[in-house]
């Protein structure tokens, strides 16, 4: 069984990912399970259409 923490409210939850992370840095960005990065707004967005055209397809995306 997973550890169970007490409910908090949605200011303290951010407080506690602020402290964990830290400040967001001028390098950070996302990248998908095959390894693509994130790092423009346009490649994004084509992810973004990616997911939504898998999902009308009733298919996912992710590690085979």
């Amino acid at each position: 069984m997973g550890v169970t923490l007490p409910a908090v409210t949605v200011e303290e939850f951010q407080a506690r990912l602020d402290a964990a992370g830290g400040p967001a840095t001028h390098d950070d960005q996302s990248v998908t399970w095959d390894g693509r990065v994130l790092d423009t707004k346009d490649k994004v967005l084509a992810f973004l259409a990616e997911v939504a055209d898998a999902r009308a397809e009733g298919r996912t995306l992710g590690p085979p």
